[in-house]
């Protein structure tokens, strides 16, 4: 049975109720923060909790929905299931931290500041939630210990992470930065030449083969041919004939 279905009934063992007034309960009591209950969905799912004999309506075309004895049946067995099993949590997380050492210093840092703010929002949100349940004085005990466990849950993750990363820092390897070379140490070949420079790898040969390119000067203006005053010039074309 998953959480939500889980929700629906626990509403529905309360009393009969119409979809809407379902839908403004589930918002009064915040079951969406820790519950997958869409609007959208509602629907769906009290006509699937229906379908399995675990809730029926009186066949309005509002109609109330009521939880059926083996929907309450089922109800009781999931909440005593609950409530005698602890359950891991974060398993995600868990896996991330047996691979820490392939991240380098600088990247866990970030990882772990990102997962101490993402906790430190939540547990912001559940007080906030849970503040105004007790502003309203309409709260069950049930629902006041459902945020104060989270709030609970919250401030010891928190906790244990600030030590987590206390002791962290405290065999971290150092960072890892390319060293500056000076520059009178790096090799010719690897200093940037702009174009302009006479020692360019730009104005070098690329082809070895090749023998090397005369400097780029512009060449010297050509003088015109001299031609004698007598000399006809069609005569070297035309010879006279003997």
């Amino acid at each position: 049975m998953t959480d939500a279905e889980l929700a629906v009934l626990s509403i529905l063992a309360e009393g009969p109720v119409a979809s809407r007034e379902l839908e403004h309960e589930i918002a009064r009591r915040g079951l969406r923060a820790w519950t997958d209950i869409g609007v959208a969905s509602l629907a769906y799912l009290l006509e699937k909790l229906a379908q399995q004999g675990l809730a029926e309506s009186d066949g309005a075309p509002d109609p109330r929905y009521r939880l059926t004895p083996a929907g309450l049946g089922v109800l009781k067995t999931a909440v005593s299931e609950l409530l005698s099993t602890p359950r891991e949590t974060h398993n995600a997380f868990e896996l991330g931290l047996a691979n820490l050492d392939v991240l380098r210093p600088a990247q866990v840092r970030a990882a772990f500041a990102a997962y101490h703010d993402a906790l430190a929002a939540k547990l912001a949100q559940a007080h906030e939630r849970r503040q105004q349940i007790a502003a309203a004085q309409e709260a069950p005990f049930q629902i006041d210990a459902l945020f104060s466990h989270r709030v609970a849950l919250l401030k010891a993750e928190l906790a244990w992470l600030r030590e987590l990363i206390a002791r962290w820092e405290a065999q971290a390897p150092p960072d890892e930065r390319t060293p500056v070379q000076p520059a009178d140490e790096v090799e010719p070949m690897q200093r940037l030449m702009l174009p302009h420079d006479p020692a360019s790898l730009h104005r070098v040969e690329t082809n070895p083969g090749r023998a090397p390119s005369p400097p780029e000067t512009e060449p010297p203006p050509s003088d015109p041919p001299e031609h004698s005053p007598t000399s006809d010039p069609g005569s070297e074309r035309n010879p006279p004939s003997e």
